[in-house]
């Protein structure tokens, strides 16, 4: 980092006007917590609807494909479930398709940005002690450091 660093004191990052880079210290360690904790949840749940989801999809595809022209089946026990599946291959690769959709929307529930974290757990304050939490931009560029600028 170059000589207009700043270091951030239990929640705070005091801002001031001769630098833009600051470095958050334990910032990348608390974003990594986060993610693996309660907030990573519905991020792998997410991907793993999705994979089960595609596999679903697969199925109904390949059935629709490569499957039987005609199902026979007796009639009076009805059809059984494999041959319910055969019948409806495109409900099916349907079904695959919103599970991978319902996926993809949980993945990114779960997601949540540096930047927006830093801005939701720490208070920006100036030279002159005003809080300006709610009038920065921030940019994340590496583990714990960011460019921080004041908006007019």
């Amino acid at each position: 980092m170059q000589s207009g660093e700043g270091e951030c004191l239990l929640g705070q990052v005091d801002l001031r006007s001769d630098a833009q880079e600051y470095t958050v210290s334990g910032f990348s360690e608390m974003y990594a917590d986060h993610l693996e904790g309660p907030a990573g949840d519905p991020a792998f749940y997410g991907r793993l609807l999705i994979v089960i989801g595609f596999a679903v999809s697969a199925l109904g595809v390949g059935i629709k494909l490569w499957g039987p022209e005609v199902i026979y089946y007796d009639r009076f026990s009805g059809p059984t479930l494999f041959q319910y599946i055969q019948a409806n291959s495109g409900l099916v690769a349907m079904a695959g398709g919103l599970m991978m959709a319902r996926g993809g929307k949980q993945r990114n529930e779960g997601t949540i940005y540096p930047e927006d974290f830093l801005l939701s757990r720490y208070k920006f304050v100036t030279e002159e002690g005003r809080d300006v939490s709610g009038q920065v931009s921030v940019r994340h560029l590496e583990g714990d450091n960011f460019n921080v600028s004041l908006n007019s």
